[in-house]
């Protein structure tokens, strides 16, 4: 066996970020855009919950065949690395935002600090650990069993429930609760929004709450922030204080809070995962991807089949009288 170079684990890192930051740039561009097609084409103010959709299914592949090399040792080693490289590469586009330290392959920005080569073997949940790829059978992890616990279970339901509002729910509605209020006020929440969370990313580096009844604090008050714009989607096109500078900063500063506290609390739940070892982090990933699927499929019938909410005519001003 080679010994291991020694600026190894600074380029693994360095790389690992490159693909990160290059998945949520492409995502992120495809959100700020929005606000200025929404308009032009036939899907009208329903686009975002079809660009929800696309984003949840792009894991979709990625997850089918981490699972299967996982569950199904001795088939699953005959799935060529390459197809996962392929998928990678050729969903990047369609992979959710970067929410979590530990992330999904190709969805997270952040990782551990150079040097520890065991934290590359746990930068993705979605990846294989370097003995199970050298096709080396790795011994029972006694950090497994640590997922049987009640907290570990709490923090994966609260990894999926947050992912549902903010990678499904949450985006599938937002053009109905901002464009009432004009497309500067769209535009102003999903650039401020995708701003948030890499704030509230830095943030959990330096103040990581490690209460579960904090988190789910936190989760409460992201979960009013989100009743709120759920609210203002409902009331489309008519949101109260609609036509007023009050009603622009309050659903902007809404947008804002509501994903940035949820962003905060995905970071803390995934760090706290991180001490389960891989199979902790395989099962967040998991969670992650479910959850986000789960809501953008939950969401696509009521506003692009049954349209429950309602868009303004650009000839017409329903909320003059």
């Amino acid at each position: 066996m080679a010994a291991p170079t020694p600026g190894r684990p600074v380029l693994t890192h360095l790389l690992v970020a490159l693909f990160g930051m290059g998945s949520w740039a492409a995502v992120n561009g495809i959100w700020v855009e929005l606000p200025v097609v929404v308009k032009e084409l036939p899907e009208g103010w329903s686009l975002p919950s079809y660009v929800s959709v696309l984003v949840a299914l792009g894991n979709l592949g990625l997850l089918v065949v981490t699972l299967w090399r996982r569950l199904a040792p001795g088939k699953g080693e005959r799935v060529p690395i390459r197809v996962v490289q392929v998928l990678s590469m050729g969903l990047l586009v369609l992979l959710p935002p970067p929410s979590v330290p530990t992330g999904v392959l190709g969805s997270g920005l952040q990782v551990g600090a150079p040097g520890a080569e065991e934290e590359v073997e746990e930068a993705s949940p979605l990846q294989e650990p370097p003995s199970q790829a050298a096709g080396t059978t790795p011994g029972p992890d006694p950090k497994a069993y640590q997922l049987l616990s009640a907290h570990s279970a709490c923090l994966l339901g609260l990894l999926a429930a947050t992912n549902a509002l903010t990678n499904g729910v949450l985006p599938a509605v937002q053009s109905f609760s901002c464009l009432p209020y004009g497309r500067l006020a769209y535009h102003l929440a999903v650039v401020l929004g995708s701003a948030a969370n890499p704030l509230a990313c830095f943030l959990a580096m330096g103040v990581l709450c490690r209460s579960l009844a904090g988190l789910g604090g936190l989760s409460l008050l992201g979960v009013l922030f989100g009743g709120y714009l759920m609210a203002l989607a409902v009331l489309s096109p008519c949101p109260p204080l609609v036509g007023t500078s009050a009603g622009v900063v309050l659903v902007v500063l809404s947008w804002v809070l509501c994903l940035g506290v949820f962003s905060y609390v995905k970071v803390a739940a995934s760090s706290l995962l991180h001490g389960g070892g891989g199979p902790a982090l395989l099962a967040a990933g998991v969670a992650i991807q479910v959850g986000s699927l789960l809501g953008a499929v939950a969401m696509f019938p009521p506003t692009s089949i049954y349209h429950v909410f309602h868009s303004r005519k650009d000839c017409a001003d329903p909320c003059d009288s």
